[in-house]
């Protein structure tokens, strides 16, 4: 390890002393790395093979009872969960089953029947077709009542739960509010990759654990099912088990220091719908296996063709428009987002479009969870990276500079 790695890992571990963090899984490869698949099953010390190859796993996976945490421990992916249903929606195009332009309405009864919200007392019928690429691009009209301000006036002007509040039953249940705005003709973060979930589950008659499970994991190594679920409950054995899940933690006020949060295990309810945007768990490091395909641009889980549309703008002048107005201010994105003004949204997250980004390409492909967990991919530089911590703080202040630095420090190896 150089010295340089060992100086950061230093700092990262300085950051779990003082409570900053509660511990860390690191990992990122380039093209060049002759990285063996770091399955569920295999338990790794921090190594590095080839120009690139790093994992690292430093702190505690849980604070009550102390845990060390493994660089095969199980994360609530929150968000970071919308890349692995989009690559099934898109497998679903690859094999000619939809399209992009596809008319989603005829085949998502309950997405079809919200109208567009035009004020808090008020709703007009929805007019425009809702697209495939409208739900991949954010620009369907679904936002998240706890992001937008009129959805979050709208629930509670009528006593309404937020849909997070909403226990994960099924889609249509917990994202019961109307559309912000005509399809494609705005972005809104929210629940539009939730419906390309229930898309997948309709279009392929197969759960869209299972769809993942076979078409987007598989491909790429990742065989066993245990290590990237929507149900960790239901798999037997040590795999799944609470002791291999990351404990959640939040910041205590007083202190500032990380402490247990009381956030629920994943509920057994057989009943429960996968939430497509937000629902899975998952190894991180069969996660990056998943990011190295992309990066490789390999074919295992996309044809090449398919597979760029994740790595170019996809969004039309109004909806990019509202992007850049929704990233000015990025305080809410788990990660470096510098306002420069030179965003899109591809079909896979948040791209970067334009040259003012120092040693991120055109093209750098990235997102997050609200746990702060967050991924990216250069293709041009040949690079893809995760960080992985469990801290009920969106976007957590004391995190983003970790953040950032652990992201300088792999292009600094390049």
């Amino acid at each position: 390890m150089s010295s340089s790695w060992e100086a950061f890992e230093a700092r990262v571990q300085k950051a779990v002393d003082d409570g900053v963090l509660p511990g860390a899984v690191m990992l990122a490869r380039d093209k060049t790395g002759m990285y063996p698949a770091l399955l569920s099953s295999v338990y790794l010390t921090p190594h590095r093979l080839g120009k690139l190859n790093y994992a690292a796993a430093l702190g505690q996976a849980s604070l009550d009872p102390p845990r060390p945490m493994r660089t095969d421990t199980m994360f609530a992916l929150a968000s970071m969960t919308k890349l692995l249903t989009i690559l099934a929606a898109l497998h679903l195009v690859d094999r000619g089953l939809l399209t992009l332009d596809t008319d989603v309405t005829t085949l998502l009864p309950a997405l079809a029947a919200k109208p567009i919200l035009t004020s808090l007392t008020t709703t007009a019928p929805r007019e425009t077709p809702i697209l495939l690429r409208h739900l991949l691009t954010h620009s369907s009209g679904c936002g998240y009542g706890f992001l937008d301000p009129l959805l979050g006036e709208y629930n509670k002007a009528r006593n309404a739960p937020p849909p997070h509040a909403v226990p994960t039953t099924t889609v249509a249940a917990r994202f019961h509010e109307p559309l912000l705005f005509e399809p494609g003709a705005g972005w809104a973060y929210g629940a539009s990759i939730d419906w390309v979930g229930q898309l997948v589950e309709t279009v392929s008659g197969e759960p869209l654990d299972g769809y993942i499970q076979t078409h987007v994991l598989a491909p790429v190594g990742v065989t066993d099912p245990a290590a990237v679920t929507f149900y960790p409950e239901r798999h037997g054995g040590e795999t799944c088990s609470p002791a291999r899940r990351a404990q959640m933690t939040t910041r205590d006020t007083a202190t500032g220091r990380v402490v247990a949060a009381p956030l629920p295990p994943p509920e057994a309810d057989p009943g429960r719908g996968a939430m497509g945007g937000e629902g899975v768990w998952a190894d991180l490091s069969a996660y990056l296996e998943v990011l190295y395909s992309l990066l490789l641009d390999d074919g295992r889980v996309l044809g090449s063709e398919t597979a760029r549309w994740l790595f170019e703008p996809q969004l039309e002048p109004r909806a990019k428009e509202a992007l850049l107005a929704g990233v000015k201010d990025a305080k809410w994105i788990v990660g470096h987002v510098p306002d420069t003004g030179e965003y899109d949204w591809s079909l896979g997250g948040l791209l970067v479009d334009g040259d003012s980004h120092g040693h991120r390409n055109r093209g750098f492909l990235t997102w997050a969870g609200v746990f702060n967990v967050w991924w990216f991919i250069d293709r041009t530089a040949g690079v893809c990276g995760v960080f992985g911590t469990q801290i009920l703080v969106p976007a957590d202040p004391l995190v983003e500079p970790l953040l950032k630095e652990f992201e300088e420090e792999i292009y600094a190896k390049l």
